[in-house]
């Protein structure tokens, strides 16, 4: 597997209370990535419960690590009736991907290229949020991403792309050729419309929306980048998203971006290589 994705929860604080009676909450919290799920234990009567968990490991194509979002559920327990949400933390892996691959790219030695690996990590404390209520508190991670070289053409990922909200070149970078317009979209049906569960709730079609969206920006992104490398470019500039509400019955969400294809090389590199394009395989250029 090109990457292994491993998540500690430590802690919270300043979780509402869940318990009337008793002024506490019961909190466990749910961690999802991709189609695999794990639980910490019930830490009960605290609103600043600490689980200090073991580290819960998943396993994940790269591509799938630039798509999807490390969710993390934090839950009430009930003795005698459904268990309450309380709220949710989302965490975009793309930027431990990014940190990760630029380590890879920069090794320099005679080892094969497939036992290259590199990880980045993250600690801190995050909001947790519920689309009824609000901020419900914050709970404290860590995340360590270890990433292996994919020594695979066919791959999927955008890895090494910079992808600029600015028009304009950023400071540190040199501008080498612009290669042109790069855009895409992407499609979904809308799950206001759907039946998520028996009773269909506000709280349940807002955060699976919610979560869409995430996904399907986060995967338009990455396909934009493919279409950047496959142009032979490195970065796009002007980078720009719009999400739009069509179909005859306003049920579908759709997701577009477009943005400016470059090779940008730091300013201090005086030879640029670029990523060979379809039209011209040995493509290189000097500065």
């Amino acid at each position: 597997m090109p990457g292994t994705l491993r998540v500690k929860v430590v802690e919270a604080r300043n979780l509402p209370v869940m318990d009337r009676s008793a002024e506490t909450t019961d909190a466990f919290v749910e961690i999802h990535f991709g189609g695999e799920s794990y639980k910490t234990d019930i830490c009960p009567k605290s609103l600043s419960p600490r689980w200090n968990s073991e580290w819960f490991v998943f396993e994940a194509e790269d591509h799938e690590l630039q798509d999807e979002c490390l969710q993390l559920r934090i839950m009430d327990y009930d003795i005698y009736s459904a268990n309450d949400s309380i709220g949710r933390v989302y965490f975009d892996v793309n930027p431990l991907v990014e940190a990760a691959h630029r380590k890879i790219t920069d090794i320099k030695d005679d080892r094969p290229a497939a036992t290259w690996t590199h990880s980045a990590d993250m600690i801190g404390w995050l909001p947790i949020y519920d689309t009824l209520n609000g901020h419900r508190g914050e709970l404290r991670i860590e995340v360590q991403l270890e990433l292996f070289a994919d020594t695979n053409k066919l791959r999927e990922s955008s890895c090494g792309v910079q992808v600029f909200v600015a028009g304009r070149v950023p400071p540190g970078q040199r501008l080498i050729e612009v290669h042109g317009l790069v855009h895409d979209l992407l499609t979904a049906g809308d799950p206001e419309y759907q039946w998520l569960d028996k009773i269909r709730t506000p709280r349940a079609t807002n955060e699976a929306r919610q979560a869409l969206l995430r996904r399907l920006s986060s995967e338009l992104t990455r396909k934009i980048g493919r279409k950047v490398l496959e142009m032979g470019a490195n970065a796009v500039l002007g980078y720009r998203q719009c999400v739009d509400v069509e179909g005859e019955a306003s049920d579908m969400l759709v997701v577009r971006a477009i943005g400016t294809a470059v090779t940008l090389v730091d300013e201090t590199q005086t030879t640029v290589n670029r990523a060979p394009s379809p039209s011209s395989p040995n493509k290189a250029a000097h500065h």
